[in-house]
């Protein structure tokens, strides 16, 4: 099995790599997996598939701060998520589909580059306020979430009474974040939010397009209100 001849890395800097054998995106094929690594935290990830005479390159990913497989979207086909150093502790997560032909991005978030706790929710710009505030809700950090908020929000809304908006929330994930306004200490970012709500039994994907707006404070960015549109919505037959 041979890497493209382009690639940096090749399969990997290291002598060892890790295989998996398994039918991954649920297309009737066997794929083998060659998973590699290269410096601090490079992953890298060759796909090989049976022609009927050979074994031919199906995908290769590389991500800067690691890859994995994971059934994203509930259908038991696992789809390819590749990490990229975002800075400020988080990483942008880019997620690869199987068509039927081959690999495509899909969808996009954000995530903390570490896992350890607790986060430092960094607000030093307008984007990374609203990153945090949906980072902080995945994490069910409410408290932390609602800490995010501006003094005028709060005060129209008490913590009791907002959280309860939250009550049937299993995750939240939030990509494509552009500032698209900025008047003196006001912006407003825009936001792609898919959210995962258990509905009487049921888990339902929403994806809503958000536009919010903040306000610069002494302590950094803070949400003041948000306007929201559903663009998407489905049933998670395979929650994860």
């Amino acid at each position: 099995l041979l890497p493209l001849d382009e690639e940096e890395h090749g399969l990997g800097e290291y002598p060892t790599c890790e295989l998996e054998v398994r039918d991954v995106n649920a297309d009737g094929r066997v794929e083998i997996l060659v998973f590699g690594h290269a410096g601090a935290s490079t992953d890298l990830l060759h796909m090989y598939v049976w022609d009927g005479s050979t074994y031919t390159l199906l995908a290769a990913f590389e991500g800067n701060a690691g890859l994995r497989l994971e059934n994203a979207d509930g259908d038991l086909s696992d789809e390819v998520v590749v990490r990229y150093d975002a800075g400020a502790g988080l990483v942008w997560e880019a997620v690869h589909t199987w068509d039927g032909a081959n690999y495509g991005w899909t969808w996009e978030r954000y995530a903390w580059f570490y896992l350890n706790r607790p986060h430092a929710y960094p607000t030093d710009t307008p984007e990374h306020a609203v990153v945090s505030f949906y980072l902080a809700v995945d994490d069910r950090d409410l408290p932390g979430a609602y800490g995010l908020l501006a003094g005028s929000a709060q005060a129209a809304q008490p913590y009791e009474a907002w959280a309860v908006g939250f009550v049937t929330t299993l995750a939240a994930e939030v990509g494509a974040v552009p500032e698209i306004g900025r008047s003196g200490e006001s912006a407003t970012v825009a936001a792609q939010v898919r959210a995962f709500d258990n509905a009487d039994g049921r888990v339902v994907a929403t994806v809503w397009d958000v536009q919010w707006t903040l306000v610069q404070t002494p302590a950094g960015w803070r949400l003041e209100s948000a306007t929201t549109a559903q663009l998407d919505q489905w049933d998670v037959e395979y929650y994860r």
